[in-house]
């Protein structure tokens, strides 16, 4: 039988494999287990293929450096999860003898993170936030560059650790629900950001799927903007929202604290829920109902996918983590008053608090 021509990236397609890993199986060079080996001798033999040799590739060249992108932006450098990933995975690759270097990006500007590359300066890169349509992505992907996705990307071929956004979302609001509350509003970022969609998924098909009535005007993007926030909040008191839902810890503490500077009490007033838990809460957790999730975790796993796929070694594509609903005593009051069985809603309430 004629011998067919393939290329090592073909190859590691069909796979599922890096084209390193490919390269490294085929040529006896480097970590790859004998379980990978056999599986590309076996395929290349089954298909009576004569594999392409590349050229030398990104992750030949070891300079045990590893680059991690946060978002450019004042704010976003104070916020508890940038601190608490970083120090997540610099405490990982530490003990490793990698160094970490950081790179700004933003959705339109990946100048710095490209610089990086070229020179080669790093070994893979650990994405901390990108937008739906990634120009970080692509790139990587273009260069051969082994990366980590913290969230989730919706290209099923990308490398990704999550905490199941869309999961904390619905669960968080259907309690909410429960506890009798209708009127909402769903403040938010920048909705290019893939964590934000997520979110705004799990608001909606809720709603949905219980018949709610809502008005698109009460999503309300940009509320990490001062001047936005403040005319939202003025809107939804006075159309007597129930409950603000807030995408994340720092728009959650910008309302609070601008509703307390106007006298208005949380939960006494108006409830507030927050789709993310940090330490900016800590002084209000007893007032809110929010999502809370292990930041260190997070970075351990992505840094573990990362180490992996800088190996030439098989890694799953996706790993999700869990959560916890924390709620507060204000709703559990609620929930009391309610119409609702009060000794399921405490097995309900023990089985995600951590009390």
């Amino acid at each position: 039988m004629e011998k067919k021509k393939g290329s090592i990236s073909e190859i590691a397609q069909v796979l599922e494999l890096s084209p390193t890993t490919v390269s490294r199986a085929l040529s006896g060079k480097g970590r790859v287990s004998e379980e990978t080996k056999s599986k590309v001798a076996d395929y290349i033999a089954n298909q009576n293929i004569v594999p392409h040799r590349r050229l030398s590739g990104y992750s030949d060249k070891k300079t045990m450096n590893v680059c991690v992108t946060l978002p450019m932006g004042e704010n976003y450098a104070e916020l508890p999860f940038f601190t608490h990933i970083l120090m997540a995975l610099y405490d990982y690759f530490n003990v490793r003898g990698y160094n970490i270097m950081i790179v700004k990006t933003s959705l339109d500007d990946i100048s710095a993170l490209k610089n990086v590359i070229r020179r080669h300066k790093v070994d893979g890169v650990i994405l901390t936030k990108i937008g739906e349509h990634s120009s970080e992505v692509d790139y990587l992907k273009e260069h051969g560059v082994p990366f980590v996705v913290t969230g989730s990307c919706p290209d099923e071929n990308v490398y990704q650790a999550d905490v199941d956004q869309y999961g904390a979302c619905r669960e968080l609001v259907s309690l909410l629900f429960k506890m009798g509350i209708r009127r909402t509003a769903f403040l938010c970022a920048d909705l290019r950001q893939t964590v934000m969609k997520s979110r705004l998924s799990g608001y909606l098909d809720v709603i949905r799927e219980n018949d709610i009535p809502f008005e698109n005007r009460w999503i309300i993007e940009d509320a990490d903007d001062a001047n936005v926030l403040e005319k939202a909040i003025g809107d939804i008191l006075r159309e007597q929202i129930e409950c603000i839902i807030c995408s994340d810890d720092g728009i959650c503490r910008t309302v609070l604290n601008y509703l307390r500077g106007i006298g208005v009490r949380v939960p006494g007033d108006i409830k507030v829920a927050s789709l993310y838990n940090s330490r900016f809460l800590e002084e209000y957790n007893a007032a809110i109902t929010s999502v809370e999730f292990d930041i260190r975790e997070l970075g351990r796993v992505a840094g573990g996918m990362l180490t992996r796929l800088m190996n030439g070694e098989v890694s799953k594509k996706r790993e999700l983590l869990g959560y916890k609903i924390l709620i507060s005593q204000g709703n559990l009051t609620a929930a009391a008053d309610a119409s609702e069985d009060v000794r399921i809603m405490e097995e309900r309430v023990n089985a995600v608090w951590n009390l």
